[in-house]
């Protein structure tokens, strides 16, 4: 494999959304992840995952389904204790936001993007409804930020998939991370709304100088986003640019070539060079 399964800090990414180079590889990584492993019961989901993540890096999870990705944010998130080996910070209480999958909502509960955005508040103590004055700032800056200020009235049920992926991490920068998460951002939206996201989380990489982290099937969006790419599988199979770890060989290497069949990972032509 001409990817390489290390924690060498990128320095193949792309130079126009990182910081600069020689500061960027002088400090310590923002995680270090050391032996992990997580057990559900009797089966291993996970195990055996060695990786810095740096300071302003963007670094996809790729794998198919069951290969451990989602385990793996949530394990960083600290919402499961690893089976085995550990997380460390460089800044124990690392401000983090995440961004799920999917969020279930009842499509005729009466909830405006305003007011879902009041309820993740992180000053919230108790709500009552509509958005507080003391936090319309912070909100109508960060729905202006994500280009979605005019769905402020807007109920969460008529939205479409790229209109509510918007509505979640705007509902996470609330926080004021230092790192984003993101599991299968892609997941519910056409090709266009993809692309539109794919700028707009570079946009946010470089204004807010954020460190990302996304798991994704769609290695489209992975090519076009990702600095560095690791590959799941249970196990860690490998780390490198996307243009040597998206290759077909590479892909049918690390996970036979039933891994590219459809509904598993999703190969699209114009992700590789």
């Amino acid at each position: 494999m001409s990817a390489v399964a290390d924690s060498e800090a990128p320095t193949s990414a792309r130079t126009a959304s990182q910081h600069d180079a020689a500061e960027f590889l002088c400090r310590a990584p923002l995680l270090r992840i050391e032996h992990l492993g997580v057990r559900y019961g009797p089966q291993w989901a996970l195990r055996g995952v060695d990786l810095d993540i740096w300071r302003g890096d963007v670094l996809a999870f790729i794998g198919p389904n069951g290969a451990g990705k989602s385990t793996l944010l949530k394990a960083i998130l600290g919402l499961i204790t690893p089976t085995e080996g550990s997380i460390l910070r460089d800044d124990a209480l690392l401000p983090t936001g995440y961004v799920p999958q999917k969020l279930d909502i009842d499509a005729s509960f009466p909830l405006t993007v305003g007011e879902f955005m009041a309820v993740n508040h992180p000053g919230r103590s108790f709500w009552f409804g509509g958005v507080p004055r003391r936090w319309r700032s912070l909100i109508m800056e960060t729905l202006e930020r994500l280009r979605i200020a005019d769905l402020e009235h807007r109920q969460l049920g008529t939205l479409s998939g790229g209109q509510f992926q918007r509505v979640l991490i705007a509902a996470a920068l609330l926080q004021q991370p230092q790192l984003l998460l993101l599991d299968e951002p892609s997941a519910s939206i056409d090709r266009r709304g993809s692309e539109e996201l794919q700028l707009l989380l570079h946009e946010l990489h470089a204004q807010l100088g954020l460190t990302i982290v996304f798991v994704s099937h769609d290695l489209h969006f992975v090519h076009h986003l990702a600095h560095r790419v690791g590959c799941l599988n249970q196990s860690f199979c490998g780390l490198g640019p996307p243009h040597e770890v998206l290759s077909e060989h590479f892909l049918a290497e690390a996970y036979g070539t039933s891994a590219l069949a459809p509904g598993r990972v999703h190969f699209h032509p114009a992700s590789t060079p």
